[in-house]
């Protein structure tokens, strides 16, 4: 089993990944938002109704290179299907 990321935007400023992990087991999220530093701003979004499946995702490192996201092993953890939304975004200025 294993977690799959998809990206669904890769913008200059901002980053927006779907996360699935098809396995209770599954824990970890690797996202490489390639936005060229650490993001101000990461927004979790839930994209189930299976409480268990969203609830146990966080953010557990945010760098100039990732955001990793971890969660816990609880029974319905890993339904599958796409769980949550990472948003990763940069601080946004008109003037460059």
């Amino acid at each position: 089993m294993a977690v799959s990321n998809t990206t669904v935007l890769a913008g200059v400023t901002t980053n927006v990944t779907d996360v699935e992990a098809t396995a209770d087991g599954d824990t970890t999220a690797t996202i490489p938002h390639g936005l060229g530093a650490a993001p101000l701003v990461v927004i979790l979004t839930a994209l189930q109704q299976v409480a268990a499946a969203v609830s146990e995702w966080a953010a557990t490192t945010i760098n100039a290179t990732n955001v990793v996201l971890t969660k816990g092993t609880g029974a319905g953890s890993g339904a599958a299907g796409v769980q949550v939304r990472c948003t990763a975004m940069l601080p946004h200025s008109i003037i460059r």
